[in-house]
């Protein structure tokens, strides 16, 4: 299993990168996963692939996520 950070995740390329990840669960583990204003996104990707860390680049998001 591959261990992958995804930097981006909800941008074209970094969903794009999320599908394939989750199409081959048991090839990849997500470490990482960031945005840098899509917070809706971002939490639902994290949902879904509970990678360890979660970060978003807005400010004003923050708290938004880490009460996701």
């Amino acid at each position: 299993m591959r261990s992958i950070s995804i930097l981006g995740s909800t941008g074209s390329v970094g969903q794009s990168t999320v599908d394939l990840v989750k199409s081959a669960p048991d090839k990849f583990r997500v470490k990482v996963l960031t945005a840098q204003k899509n917070a809706a996104l971002l939490i639902e990707q994290a949902r879904a692939l509970r990678p360890e860390l979660v970060a978003i680049g807005e400010d004003t998001l923050v708290r938004q996520v880490q009460d996701a």
